[in-house]
């Protein structure tokens, strides 16, 4: 099923960084969009979760970043995710 999740990053400020995690999170199979919301200092991830998990997202992106996500799940659980 595809769903919708918010991400929010502990710290976005780096210029460049908002499109470095939108190509991490684009990278990850079954992601199919990444919006990123400057305003709401967030990411919107539209995703198979067939595929991915908001989880394996997270988990990416602090892999490859070091920075912590929370996180805002349409269509599915809440988990709360942090990296």
């Amino acid at each position: 099923m595809i769903k919708k999740a918010t991400l929010h990053p502990s710290r976005i400020g780096c210029p460049s960084l908002p499109g470095t995690m939108k190509g991490i999170v684009m990278s990850i199979g079954g992601v199919k969009d990444v919006a990123i919301v400057y305003e709401e200092r967030s990411l919107l991830v539209t995703f198979d979760d067939a595929a991915t998990s908001v989880e394996a997202i997270v988990k990416k992106i602090g892999e490859e970043t070091g920075i912590a996500m929370g996180s805002d799940i349409r269509g599915g659980e809440d988990r709360g995710a942090t990296c």
